[in-house]
């Protein structure tokens, strides 16, 4: 189906103007224009041809014959051979069937495939986010609408919402349109160059984790399989998993003494109905408590009724402890570790802050933990700090706890 010889001169004077000069050419040369991989090539037979339109025309064994060319203010291109061919209101297939027709003088059978590489004055581009099947930049004819971009991103997922969000690059504003207005046509769906849509997921293909949780917040139903109580926990950092195949699953945080999280009384919120759900039995092994979430679902984790206190100076693990409500100065203790050898007991001292001024309450551990003397066990309240000194210290010591005191609500 080769060019005949004497036709091989013509097709090189009457060059369509291209727009991929490949490196190394002579200016004005014939030019082949590969389809680049991955390059945004929509396809519409209903599309008609404009000025400013670029299209790539390809004939099967004819490398000559293959090109992009720019649609002209005149409605038209130059083609090797056919010169001026018109083109304006042509589909892609219309201008298909003309350029084989004229080919046909000059070759056996020419096999001719035109597709649209870039819309000019009368194209877009916009932009389609969210739950399609194909996110992405797409070019489309002008006067299109939300059904198009829809379409040229694949379609919409499973877990679509009913509605998208159009932000206009023109004004900047959002706008909502329903998915019935995208199918019906209507006029409020038209999209202009620049234009973002948004397909948004469905609200009910979501299940929330709050309270006090590390990272609380609306999380995805997996779109295949389920979702359980404890996929909840990882999701919003309740639980870390264990890299020890050998171990449990997860690391357990039961015995985490900063733990704030009251999970024997976590909630599991299913439209008007509450469920009770003990994670401390869940993490032990009663599966009863690891449920099915459905979409919409909140688990509520509440705070611990707990104090926050402070154990500071000779104390094996210093540090502030969350305790429960009512807990005492040995408990304090217990879960600070105890003394240290160099210790001080007699002139332990509680410190709590009165009316925002820091006052101290002394505490002889010696007498509490040597003789019992449960005179000194001293109920804790919030942001209360055990202070014990080095032997051999002096009360200055004490004073300069003390004036730190108003600070330590930030450790």
């Amino acid at each position: 189906m080769g060019l005949r010889p004497h036709l091989l001169l013509i097709a090189l004077f009457l060059p369509c103007r291209a727009f991929a000069q490949a490196e190394g050419a002579p200016a004005g040369g014939p030019v082949v224009a590969p389809r680049p991989a991955g390059s945004p090539v929509v396809s519409s037979e209903t599309y008609q041809l404009s000025p400013g339109d670029i299209i790539y025309v390809s004939v099967e064994g004819e490398e000559l014959l293959t090109r992009e060319c720019q649609v002209n203010g005149a409605g038209t291109i130059s083609y090797p051979m056919l010169g001026d061919v018109p083109v304006a209101g042509l589909t892609s297939a219309g201008l298909q069937a003309a350029l084989q027709e004229g080919l046909q003088k000059y070759l056996r059978h020419p096999q001719v495939l035109v597709t649209v590489r870039q819309y000019g004055q009368s194209g877009t581009t916009v932009f389609v986010m969210g739950e399609v099947k194909s996110p992405g930049a797409y070019p489309l004819a002008s006067a299109s609408g939300l059904m198009q971009a829809l379409a040229a991103a694949g379609g919409l997922t499973e877990t679509a919402a009913a509605q998208v969000t159009i932000l206009s690059s023109r004004t900047g504003l959002s706008r909502v349109v329903p998915l019935s207005e995208v199918t019906g046509g209507s006029a409020g769906a038209l999209l202009q160059p620049g234009d973002v849509i948004l397909v948004q997921r469905k609200r009910e293909a979501r299940y929330s984790v709050l309270g006090e949780v590390p990272k609380p917040g609306m999380f995805d139903m997996p779109l295949q399989g389920e979702a359980r109580i404890l996929d909840a926990m990882e999701k919003a950092g309740l639980l870390t998993p264990n890299p020890d195949a050998q171990a449990n699953r997860y690391r357990s945080i039961l015995d985490d003494p900063t733990r704030i999280a009251d999970l024997e009384r976590a909630q599991l919120t299913r439209g008007d109905a509450v469920m009770p759900v003990n994670l401390v039995a869940l993490l032990q092994g009663d599966t009863s408590h690891n449920l099915v979430l459905q979409p919409g679902d909140v688990l509520t984790v509440p705070r611990l009724p707990i104090v926050r206190v402070y154990a500071l100076g000779e104390i094996r693990t210093p540090g502030r402890h969350n305790l429960p409500v009512d807990a005492t100065v040995l408990d304090l203790m217990s879960a600070s570790g105890g003394l240290t050898t160099a210790a001080r007991p007699a002139r332990a001292t509680v410190v709590r802050l009165v009316e925002g001024k820091p006052t101290s309450l002394p505490v002889d551990l010696g007498r509490l933990l040597g003789q019992g003397d449960l005179r000194q066990n001293v109920v804790l309240q919030e942001g209360d700090v055990l202070f014990v000194p080095p032997k051999g210290d002096s009360s200055a010591t004490t004073w300069r706890i003390l004036s730190l005191i108003p600070y330590l609500a930030a450790l």
